[in-house]
């Protein structure tokens, strides 16, 4: 019975692997319009939510009464996160490990319990005011969401990951309004290869959830930009090499920052004997003062980036806020509750750009007009150079401002803040975050299951046999030219083929690692 079942999947996954791109279509079109309603519904929620707890703090003739409120609300999060997150631990933080995880075989998503504990708790730890972004959320909620429609239409474990894949993308794409960031997002730094399998359907998911956000918010870009921003002359280049230098040293502290906060939390915790699911209440307490007296600089930071483009500050306030902002997120993501570090980190990177546009305006070397233009190379620069995402980075600030013509800039900074982020030896933040959690989290269940991989560099050119694959690994067949064969030790592997490879689920990542 066993067999036939194992037979039965295997048929399903070659089946799926030789589908229609009117079939893959249109299931993102499904995936897309479902993640667009869930992560849509959940942006405007925690916006709404966030107008109402900035309008306590900022309501000064009724301090103290707003301040119990808010305090009472905090418990009542405290209490919701302990018991929510005790049952479901994978509801904590980013979501985005989560992600990669069970796209590379090592975890297995309970999609419904994340769906809902995240959606009602992500709402309220967002919307509370701490420094928390709803892009993390938002792509697990999407994968979650696209895992489910996978259950729903009994899909084999391959077509399960494209649309896991798909969900993830739409639901970047429905947080920012960047339908290609979103596809892009997934390619560099989820999936780490483009595939045929998933990218069609990916990028159909990520347009109709764009389409649906666009619906609900309007076309008004997330981080609109004043236009007719004067463009840089070509002998002022070279600002933006220093400028890329700068901000991949500043990534490489940002990340060496995050991955230690919890470290910092469990010494805190250690010492006060609090349980580690009421953890959050430090971040509560922590964020109150700030809520009082800077109440504009409050939550994911996306006001942060307008004001900035709207109003003139001194290098000092930059500097405050950049600090302020800079321990508080750490604060606010170490708490575990679910919260991102996406929008935060293009708000520190705004911060970032805005000091060397004001230490350049102030010297001369740049206009006063053109200043919002560091603005939009700090958000890439910074995050291009954390998530070591360089493509995603250039294209998600490109879509979130709605100005294609820094394209170049953008490229010159981005590029060189991820070299000097890679010559630090600093990692990709979310791999750097998936590791810290697999060893408690990776799971093993045998489950074979069917994977399509590029020939990279990496093995062009090599027969089979010399792979070194683990032996319990098969190369099924390659597409050569577009046609379809079957393989044996001594075929000889050409770039641009793409191969198929039936492999117990668990292996992915390391099989991935071998041969890209």
């Amino acid at each position: 019975m066993e067999e036939q079942s194992e037979t039965l999947s295997s048929k399903k996954e070659f089946a799926f692997a030789s589908s229609t791109i009117l079939s893959q279509v249109g299931r993102g079109i499904i995936v897309g319009l479902v993640v667009g309603l869930i992560v849509g519904s959940f942006r405007f929620s925690i916006e709404k939510g966030f107008h109402v707890i900035q309008g306590l703090y900022r309501d000064q003739d009724n301090l103290v009464r707003n301040l119990l409120m808010i305090c009472l609300l905090y418990l009542v999060i405290c209490w919701l996160s302990a018991k929510l997150t005790r049952s479901e631990k994978d509801i904590k933080g980013s979501g985005i490990p989560q992600v990669e995880a069970e796209l590379k075989g090592l975890m297995s998503l309970n999609w419904w319990s994340i769906l809902w504990k995240k959606y009602i708790l992500g709402i309220l730890a967002i919307a509370s005011g701490l420094m928390l972004g709803r892009e993390g959320p938002s792509i697990q909620l999407g994968a979650a969401g696209g895992k489910g429609i996978a259950k729903w239409l009994k899909s084999s474990p391959v077509e399960e990951r494209s649309l896991i894949a798909s969900g993830a993308a739409a639901g970047l794409a429905a947080a920012f309004n960047a339908p290609i960031a979103g596809l892009l997002f997934v390619v560099e730094e989820v999936y780490h290869h483009f595939s045929r399998f998933f990218w069609v359907s990916t990028l159909a998911a990520s347009l109709v959830a764009n389409f649906v956000s666009l619906l609900i918010f309007g076309l008004t870009p997330v981080l609109d930009m004043p236009d007719n921003i004067p463009q840089m002359s070509l002998s002022q280049y070279w600002i933006y090499l220093v400028m890329g230098i700068f901000l991949g040293v500043s990534g490489y502290l940002y990340e060496k920052a995050v991955l230690n906060v919890g470290k910092v939390y469990d010494w805190i915790g250690k010492k006060v004997h609090i349980d580690k699911a009421y953890h959050p209440i430090f971040a509560f307490i922590l964020i109150i003062p700030v809520g009082i007296f800077l109440p504009q600089i409050l939550g994911g930071g996306n006001q942060v980036v307008l004001s900035l483009t709207e109003q003139d500050f001194n290098f000092q306030i930059l500097l405050i806020y950049f600090i302020i902002r800079f321990i508080w997120s750490m604060i606010s993501y170490g708490s575990g509750l679910p919260g991102g570090i996406f929008l935060p980190i293009l708000a520190l990177g705004s911060l970032l750009g805005a000091l060397v546009g004001v230490i350049c305006v102030n010297l001369g070397l740049v206009s006063q007009q053109q200043f919002p233009i560091f603005v939009i190379l700090g958000m890439s620069g910074y995050f291009g150079a954390i998530s070591k995402a360089p493509l995603t980075a250039m294209i998600l600030v490109t879509e979130m401002v709605g100005d294609i013509r820094n394209l170049m800039p953008l490229g010159m900074v981005t590029l060189v803040a991820y070299i000097v982020m890679d010559l630090l030896k600093g990692a990709p933040v979310y791999e750097a975050m998936l590791e810290k959690m697999l060893p408690e989290s990776a799971t093993d269940d045998g489950e074979i299951t069917l994977i399509e991989i590029p020939v990279s560099d990496k093995i062009a050119g090599k027969q089979v046999h010399e792979l070194n694959l683990p032996h319990n690994v098969l190369i099924t067949t390659q597409v050569h030219n577009g046609k379809s064969k079957t393989v044996n030790g001594s075929t000889r592997m050409y770039l641009g083929d793409m191969i198929h490879l039936v492999i117990p689920k668990s292996e992915i990542g390391k099989v991935k690692d071998l041969l890209l």
